[in-house]
This record gives C-alpha cells, sequence and structure tokens, in this order.
C-alpha cells in the first residue's frame, strides 16, 4: 500500500513540503491508516498535521468511536479536535435524508476547521474501492455523463483543498496494511446490512467486477480521470459559451438570450450552459427538478414562432418570445386549466407544449402502444375533450377492478409533480375518462367488430 499511495501522491502532487493537513478521521480502518500513513512521513514531508473526528449521533457506539480517535491521536502526539453534530434535528429542519443530513453537516465541520487552522488540505480516506462502488451506482441512477466522474482525487475546499490519498489502492491492500502494523480500528456494524444501497453494491456487484477484471479498480480510477479531465475542460468551454450569448440580470435574477445564437453551439456544451444558467438562478437546486425539465427547456428553445412558457420550481418561467428566451422569478401560477378542448373525431389538438392528440376512425382494431388507445366508436359518447385533472378524478383502469384516483396513478406512474396539472385527459362527452394519455387507460368493453376510435399521443421530445 505504501508505494501505492506515494506514487499516487506524487503523481497528482496532493500534498506539499511543509503542508498543514487536516485529517478526518473516523476510527475504522481507512481513515486509521491513512492518518499512520501520514503520521509516518510527517518529519520527512515536514508536515503540520491534525485530525478531526465527528460524532453524528446515530449510533449507540458513535461517542465510544471518537474515544478510540482521540486516544490514538494522543498516542501518536497529533492534535485532534471532536464535534457533535444533531443529524436528526437537522434531516427534521432540512427535510433531506439522513445521509445528506450527515454530509452536510460533516463537510460544515470541515469548512470551520480548514479556515481556522488555515489548512492547506483536508485529507479524507476514500479508497479504490468506494471509486468502484460509486461509479456503479451513479451509472444504474443517473444518466448525465458528468455524474460519472466518480469521486475526485481533489477539488478546492475552504480556501485549500480536499484530497484521497487512497484513491489508488484497494481495500485488501489497506486491510494488509494494517495488519503489518499491528494496528487498531473500529468496524461499523451497520457496514454488514446490504439493505443500505452502498452496502449491496460492495457485497454484490463489486466482487463479481474483481472476478472478471482483477485489474477493474485501476480501470474505474482511470477512466474517472479521464472523465473529469474532459468534463472540466467541457465546462470551461460552456462558461466560455455563456459568457458569449447569455445576458445576466443580477439584481432581478434575470437571464435572457437569443435561441439561435445558444443552439449553433455543440448539443454538449448547450446542456452544460443549461445547467450553468440554472446554478446561477437558483443558487442551491430544487429537489423536484429533474431531467424532464431539461428536455422540456431544449423542445421550447426550438421553437421561433409566437411566445410560448413553461415553468420549472419556485416560481421560476423560461418564456420562449419568437426566439427571445427569458428565464425569471416571481411569476403567478395561473388558477385557469392549462387547456380545454374538443377533439372531434376526426380531428386532432395540438397544445401549447408541442404535445398532440390525434383522432381517427379504423374499420379494424389494430395493435395498441403505450402512445396509442383504441376502442369502439359505439362504446362512448362523442365528442370527445381533452382536458387537465380535477379534484377527486377517478377513471376506471384497464384491468384493475373498480377506479383508481388519478393521484394515485401519477404517483404510480413516476409523473414529476410539476408535469401533472397540465397532462392531457381525454374524456368522452358524458365526462368519464378514457385516456390519461400516454400512462393509463380506462377499461372499455371490446367487442372488435365496427368501428373503431384510434387516439395518438404525441408528447414532445428532445
Amino acid at each position: 500500500m505504501e508505494k501505492e499511495v506515494c506514487a499516487f501522491i506524487e503523481k497528482h502532487q496532493l500534498i506539499p513540503q511543509h503542508a498543514t493537513v487536516l485529517i478526518g478521521v473516523s476510527g475504522g480502518p481507512d481513515s486509521i491508516a491513512l492518518l499512520h500513513f501520514l503520521h509516518k512521513r510527517q518529519s520527512e514531508w515536514g508536515l503540520d498535521l491534525a485530525a478531526v473526528t465527528i460524532d453524528h449521533q446515530l449510533r449507540e457506539d458513535s461517542r465510544a468511536d471518537c474515544r478510540f480517535v482521540t486516544d490514538i491521536c494522543r498516542e501518536w502526539n497529533i492534535p485532534c479536535v471532536v464535534k457533535t453534530v444533531d443529524v436528526r434535528q437537522y434531516q427534521k429542519k432540512m427535510g433531506v435524508s439522513e445521509e445528506v443530513a450527515a454530509r452536510e453537516l460533516r463537510y460544515s465541520v470541515y469548512e470551520e476547521l480548514m479556515r481556522e487552522k488555515q489548512a492547506d488540505v483536508l485529507a479524507l480516506g476514500h479508497h479504490a474501492d468506494d471509486q468502484i462502488e460509486t461509479m456503479m451506482m451513479r451509472m444504474v441512477r443517473i444518466a448525465a455523463s458528468n455524474a460519472l466522474k466518480g469521486i475526485p482525487v481533489r477539488r478546492h475546499f475552504a480556501g485549500g483543498e480536499i484530497i484521497r490519498p487512497l484513491l489508488g489502492t484497494t481495500k485488501h491492500s489497506i486491510l494488509t496494511y494494517l495488519e503489518k502494523y499491528l494496528l487498531r480500528y473500529r468496524t461499523d456494524k451497520t457496514n454488514t446490512d446490504d439493505s443500505y444501497t452502498r452496502n449491496y453494491y460492495r457485497k454484490n456487484i463489486v466482487p463479481l467486477l474483481k472476478e472478471k477484471n482483477p485489474n477493474i479498480a485501476e480501470t474505474i480510477q482511470t477512466l474517472s480521470e479521464t472523465l473529469s479531465q474532459d468534463e472540466n475542460y467541457l465546462q470551461e468551454q460552456a462558461k466560455e459559451m455563456v459568457e458569449k450569448v447569455v445576458e445576466f440580470r443580477g439584481k432581478k435574477r434575470e437571464v435572457c438570450f437569443a435561441a439561435e445564437a445558444f443552439s449553433e453551439f455543440p448539443q454538449a456544451l448547450q446542456r452544460r450552459a443549461f445547467h450553468l444558467i440554472l446554478n446561477y438562478l437558483y443558487g442551491t437546486l430544487p429537489k423536484d427538478l429533474s431531467y424532464i425539465h431539461e428536455v422540456n427547456f431544449f423542445d421550447l428553445l426550438r421553437r421561433r414562432n409566437g411566445s410560448l412558457s413553461m415553468d420549472f420550481p419556485l416560481r421560476l418561467r423560461m418564456t420562449n418570445t419568437y426566439g427571445q428566451i427569458y428565464l425569471q422569478f416571481g411569476h403567478q401560477p395561473s388558477t385557469k386549466p392549462a387547456h380545454s378542448f374538443q377533439l372531434t373525431v376526426p380531428g386532432e389538438v395540438q397544445l401549447s407544449d408541442g404535445t398532440k392528440v390525434e383522432a381517427i376512425m379504423v374499420k379494424e382494431a389494430p395493435k395498441e402502444d403505450e402512445a396509442t388507445f383504441i376502442f369502439p366508436l359505439d362504446s362512448v359518447s362523442l365528442p370527445l375533450h381533452i382536458r387537465v385533472r380535477k379534484a377527486g378524478d377517478r377513471m376506471s383502469v384497464r384491468g384493475l377492478n373498480g377506479s383508481k384516483k388519478l393521484k394515485d396513478i401519477f404517483i404510480d406512474a413516476k409523473i414529476p409533480k410539476n408535469l401533472r396539472d397540465n397532462w392531457p385527459i381525454i374524456t368522452d362527452d358524458k365526462g368519464d375518462i378514457l385516456w390519461i394519455a400516454g400512462v393509463k387507460k380506462a377499461e372499455i368493453a371490446q367487442n372488435g367488430k365496427g368501428m373503431h376510435v384510434k387516439l395518438t399521443f404525441s408528447p414532445i421530445r428532445n
């Protein structure tokens, strides 16, 4: 391990001579190995070391973990700061998960101590196996390429940098190092519970990858560094693009730009520019911001006629007025239905966001798919209508006995909250809900004979 870590530190120039190094220590094997490694080289490298251990108050033995760290630091003559944070209270106040709350409080402590001690670096004990787990978890959950950068080797933080010297070595090497020097450490019992996502990947996915490729740790770290370099370059290019085409109106927190000028740049830069704009406007991105907003942003961006708008969370509105784009806060949500149209058969209706519903008559009932709905002409009352949902709406769902609330259908289908109020609902002339377009169809008797109505839903696409 020692040769690997020294080579990794030298390759990335992580620790300058005579640096002040703050070390995050939990008492677990990784942080104890890191603490010991730096302690061994303290004189040689002229380092000023200090440790910090944080009691998150989430486990019964968390206090014992902190005492263990302070005892080790006292034995090795390393100053140690103990901080206690109330994760439960913060989680309740901020409405975030336990994991997010713990991380945010932990890093706020790190920031405070970095500035107080004027530290050059904060060293953390993430290792190569952590990198594999992180990359695999993100690959499964996230579609954006910049999320695959993994855990960064270094990043700017609190006037210095966060560094991870152990990313070039595996958990096995760390345990061998601890055994070699007869080092004691604490274990977290929850690390064996694979109901936690990371633990599941650690116990079930990573061993399979190592079986297929014994050098997977090196492969993943190289991939992470390559993607990080590529992403850093693209981000710089996107910043230059934004500076050229986007006008920022600071006092009002507004931006405006010409859609044509924005669209002249490569799509890879447009996506990143979009996120830079949102970061400027929001500061902290809202939780209910999703990829759907990005899809709709680019659909609206392409339109050149008339004036169309779309809403983002926290009353941010994007408006395209004949190719001029405006994003600004403060609009008042409309209390009127977003759309209410009569749909003749045959006929079609195009909604303001570009989605289209078309109705035709066919002699035979062809095969349906998610975007089509076919039913006997004599089974409904014409004309048809397109409207938005109303409070208390229910429908009889195909294949389900009885009726179901539209609210529950939207939740089950994972339709984002901000889209539900504008989602097209097709009813017959009696008001019976026939179809939540592209989502659920009503139970209608299929006789297979006579004329049928075929509805086609064409949502906007990127």
